[in-house]
């Protein structure tokens, strides 16, 4: 009886710790959806994941090169790549098409606008749309942003409820969000 009391209280440990190291720093800031008539000037586009044709784990972000905070996304430089100095409309061409760069099929995308935190606007976010079946929900992914040091970081993780369909189903995707 002590040893499963034991493993119970590690087990709530290793629990605790892993939840308050996932936390992301910082002042949240919460993107709301938004229309792609708002989207007007020159962005620059942060295209994340299509490492492989069945990855999930996409997203891109449209920065106006005037914004108040630089922005990053929380992982390897190498993660994700930069196109500078697009207008609006070609922007969001380039976001919809990388987007579409998988074998998943795509029901439509999300445009949400991250705000600065003091009513301004830092850029958009553009994230695929799934059929509900397939994953159980339409959206795929947790992105956070929280502003650190000056910075806005983006946190892109898998909804642990994706992961673990793609668990159960014996899916082949090499990364499941971790």
């Amino acid at each position: 009886m002590k040893g499963i009391s034991t493993a119970a209280a590690l087990s709530s440990l290793l629990t605790v710790v892993l939840l308050l190291g996932g936390c992301a720093p910082g002042m949240r800031l919460q993107a709301n959806a938004a229309a792609p008539a708002e989207v007007t000037g020159t962005y620059d586009l942060l295209l994340y994941g299509c490492r492989y044709p069945n990855d999930i784990k996409n997203l891109a972000i449209l920065i106006s090169p005037g914004a108040r905070y630089p922005v990053e996304i929380y992982d390897l430089p190498t993660s994700y790549r930069i196109e500078r100095g697009l207008p609006a409309e070609k922007a969001l061409g380039a976001a919809d098409s990388f987007l579409h760069c998988g074998t998943r099929h795509m029901t439509g995308t999300r445009l949400s606008r991250i705000p600065d935190g003091s009513g301004g606007t830092i850029g958009y976010e553009v994230r695929a749309l799934y059929f509900p079946l397939e994953f159980g929900t339409p959206d795929v992914l947790m992105v956070s942003y929280a502003l650190v040091n000056g910075t806005v970081r983006a946190y892109v993780k898998i909804d642990p409820d994706v992961e673990r369909a793609l668990e159960s189903s014996g899916s082949d995707d090499q990364d499941s969000g971790k």
